[in-house]
């Protein structure tokens, strides 16, 4: 009985003040939306680096006959060039900084071009003499990558080095950027949420003085009479918490899965519509927890009980 009465409480009062509850709704769908799009963010960050650091951090790719760059005057890397190379990564210059290399020959290279570009018909055009030598260098710290970058850089029979965790620098910069603008914007509007849930409360309070007060003169709790509003709250903010991990599927499904992935490809791009998984749960009890606590505080104002 006493559960039959609190939830039709609670359905009366969402009724009573509808527009104000589907503000709340809303501006908490917004709001949980930028706070879960921060979490993911954030993830991708944290994966991404793990995936850097994991991978080959520097690449020496060695001159091939199209190599135009001056070092490469002399056409193609000779044997006694890659032994040089190889000598050095194995020196004891630099044993501080270089954990592992593997060195990948002409072969490996175009069977790899040839996975990369498979049913491109200019893949026929290329055969193994045309792809580079290379050495793909794993560092004990990867903050320390320029020091190997400017060992090789302009050195006879080099023609690049590559600077994996540089090159997507600038994009792990966006990404961090990104993240700090999507939890500021969540926290504002986390902020009005709880205002509107503050007021929505202070408006059923004000509409059910009446029954409030019977219900003090026939001995009920306090508890029993603050619990009503306490959860009209909580079921707004848990509506606003499914519809943002909604959004955020049609994000991961749509942006993420859909363009991100195939563009630069899955081992970078980690986040998907399964961390939905742990992130949906987060944003729907976040929500109902910042609720419960705007109406406690609202309900020691407005209700005297």
């Amino acid at each position: 009985m006493r559960a039959r009465y609190i939830l039709g409480e609670i359905l009366t009062g969402l009724w009573r003040n509808v527009a104000m509850v589907i503000s709340v709704v809303i501006v908490t769908a917004v709001s949980l939306t930028f706070v879960g799009a921060g979490l993911l963010m954030q993830k991708q960050i944290m994966d991404m680096k793990d995936t850097l650091v994991e991978q080959s951090q520097v690449t020496i790719f060695l001159c091939s006959p199209h190599s135009t760059a001056a070092s490469c005057a002399g056409g193609a890397a000779t044997d006694a060039q890659i032994d040089s190379v190889q000598q050095a990564l194995e020196g004891d210059v630099l044993s501080p900084y270089i954990a592992s290399y593997e060195e990948r020959s002409q072969e490996e290279a175009l069977a790899i071009y040839q996975e990369q570009f498979a049913g491109e018909g200019f893949v026929s055009n290329f055969t193994a003499e045309d792809m580079p030598v290379s050495f793909h260098i794993t560092l004990k710290n990867a903050d320390e990558s320029a020091a190997v970058v400017e060992f090789f850089q302009g050195r006879e029979g080099v023609d690049e080095v590559s600077d994996l965790l540089s090159t997507f620098a600038p994009f792990i910069d966006v990404l961090n950027q990104s993240t700090l603008f999507a939890l500021g914007l969540a926290v504002l509007m986390l902020i009005a949420a709880l205002l509107l849930v503050a007021t929505t409360i202070r408006m059923s309070v004000a509409g059910r003085r009446r029954e409030i007060a019977i219900m003090r003169l026939v001995g009920a709790s306090n508890l029993f009479i603050r619990l009503p509003f306490l959860l009209e709250g909580a079921v707004a903010a848990i509506i606003g918490g499914v519809i943002a991990s909604g959004m955020l599927w049609m994000g991961l499904h749509y942006i993420v899965q859909g363009w991100l992935e195939p563009t630069l490809g899955g081992q970078l791009i980690t986040v998907g519509v399964a961390d939905l998984l742990w992130a949906a749960p987060v944003l729907i009890l976040l929500g109902a927890f910042l609720s419960i606590a705007s109406s406690v505080v609202s309900l020691n104002r407005y209700l005297k009980v």
